[in-house]
């Protein structure tokens, strides 16, 4: 294994190799992606809100159940309704955004980095990347968070190309509207965050850099136009469409998420450190390397300044707040790797050599391993998933059906079942906790529709007199096993389908017997 090892590395250091570099690292982020199912609740909520625009033809509003959803900006959304469009509906499909910002952020590293530091170091970085198991995981994971990372990354590497081509006096301007169009992006992406976070990486590398009179290439004017020309317009619209959108936007979904503590997953401040250590394992265990003094004298000094600052201000930015997802410290694990890469490159120069090709090899096939056998195991755990009741569904439905969803809201049915209309969703409404869960969205999304939230937005004792509405009408109502107590007709129908979880699918057509047995005369 280690002289395979061996020639492997000495081939991807050849001039010639980048074009088989760049096409393995996509091929190894992509390929499977289509082999688990939507993952409940962001997978589903996500491509949920990307599919429901799409069958609504609803080309800027998001939309979640018919209803304006604005807890993040659309690029993710539009991009899935592309992907829809040419790929159909399916995860591969409901997953490219993630997989294009993973593999083209990863690409765009390999070049800056081959430039700056050479092919040793680029190389080991590509690939220490992409096996780290929550990048890997990320590209393929149907979110926001690969993509808000993607862009991040592609603007804090412009923008550090536009200042190193300004100090040589070389061709900076094109590189300053790149940074500016990925910052639109990023914006675009999810919210302020992604020229803030970027944007602070690249301020405090030039402060502490003695950079700092290099400011102003950023806003050179042609990019500054072409970052408002690609920013601005959604924002704009929707403000002028939805009056409160910028409040609910911007202070709730910004400001308020921030600083608040009654959202989920309270986390304390240290939590990232296990999370990034142990998500990047096993090349985290060479993270020790860059306290070296060695490290920060020779070629490597070049680079160690603008990654060491990248990665502390993601990870302090992300700490600060109570609520922490796993997934928002994904924009540092690219400096991570370059760091990493560059103790290792050291170290395989060092007399011990052997033993570091040795380790890195081992290190190499294990977590490659780890990560494919990672993909059937989640297939097999998963019991949520609604992708054999969703097909089973559109196998017999017509477009005139109705979806009721009682006391659950399945993200990821309409997606699977291919629901034409948006779903009655059954609850006590309005006495429900403020917590932040599906009850809530949905309440949030109804200030912006109150017509159609009153339509979709049931309450218990509605339903049968609404279905008593209808005449001969084919409802599938998705429940659990206690809606047998709560709703008599369902007692008289065999469930369509049952899940692993207890989730139950029962097919009801309000005939002539129907009616006459629950509708009041």
């Amino acid at each position: 294994m280690i002289n395979f090892f061996c020639r492997l590395w000495n081939s991807a250091r050849q001039p010639g190799a980048a074009p088989w570099i760049v096409l393995a690292s996509g091929l190894w982020l992509g390929l499977l992606s289509w082999v688990r199912a939507l993952h409940l609740p962001d997978e589903g909520r996500y491509v949920g809100v990307a599919w429901d625009m799409a069958r609504s033809d609803s080309l800027s509003v998001p939309l979640l159940n018919g209803l304006p959803y604005f807890h993040k900006p659309p690029l993710f959304y539009w991009i899935d309704q592309l992907s829809f469009a040419v790929l159909g509906l399916n995860e591969w499909a409901a997953r490219l955004p993630s997989w294009l910002a993973a593999w083209g952020s990863a690409v765009a590293l390999y070049f800056f980095v081959r430039k700056y530091r050479g092919a040793d170091v680029a190389t080991l970085a590509l690939a220490m990347l992409v096996t780290m198991p929550l990048y890997y995981a990320g590209a393929q994971y149907a979110n926001l968070d690969m993509l808000v990372a993607g862009m991040m990354t592609l603007t804090v590497l412009a923008g550090a190309e536009t200042v190193l081509r300004g100090e040589q006096e070389g061709a900076w301007r094109r590189m300053s509207v790149a940074t500016g169009v990925f910052a639109a992006l990023a914006i675009l992406s999810k919210g302020l965050i992604g020229v803030v976070l970027p944007g602070g990486v690249l301020f405090f590398w030039l402060m502490l850099t003695g950079r700092w009179q290099k400011i102003a290439l950023f806003f050179w004017p042609p990019a500054v136009v072409v970052f408002l020309i690609l920013a601005v317009p959604w924002f704009w619209q929707m403000q002028s469409l939805y009056p409160d959108f910028y409040d609910y936007f911007f202070i709730h979904q910004h400001y308020e998420r921030f600083v608040g503590e009654n959202f989920n997953n309270e986390q304390p401040f240290w939590f990232y450190v296990p999370v990034i250590f142990g998500l990047s394992l096993p090349w985290s265990i060479w993270l020790p390397g860059i306290l070296a003094p060695g490290f920060w004298r020779g070629d490597g000094v070049r680079l160690g300044p603008l990654m060491v600052i990248w990665f502390l201000v993601i990870a302090v930015f992300f700490s600060i707040p109570a609520s922490k997802l796993i997934g928002y410290v994904m924009p540092t694990l690219a400096p991570l790797a370059v760091l990493l890469a560059e103790v290792v490159v050291r170290a395989m120069a060092s007399t011990r050599s052997i033993h570091v090709v040795r380790t890195i090899a081992i290190s190499f096939v294990g977590v490659s391993l780890t990560c494919v056998a990672s993909n059937g195991v989640f297939r097999y755990l998963q019991t949520d998933s609604a992708r054999v009741m969703g097909h089973q569904i559109r196998k017999l439905a017509s477009p005139d059906d109705i979806m009721v969803y009682s006391h659950s809201y399945p993200f990821d049915l309409a997606f699977y079942a291919k629901s034409p209309q948006p779903a009655w969703v059954v609850e006590d409404w309005p006495n429900i906790p403020k917590r932040d869960n599906w009850r809530n969205e949905l309440v949030d999304a109804a200030r912006f529709n109150p017509a159609l939230g009153r339509e979709v937005l049931v309450n218990f004792s509605s339903l049968i007199p609404r279905m008593c509405q209808t005449q001969d009408r084919v409802f599938w109502i998705r429940g659990d096993q206690w809606e047998l107590g709560r709703w008599p007709f369902l007692r008289e129908v065999e469930p369509f389908f049952k899940q692993l979880d207890d989730g139950r699918v029962w097919r009801v057509v309000t005939d002539a017997a129907f009616k006459a047995k629950y509708c009041l005369p």
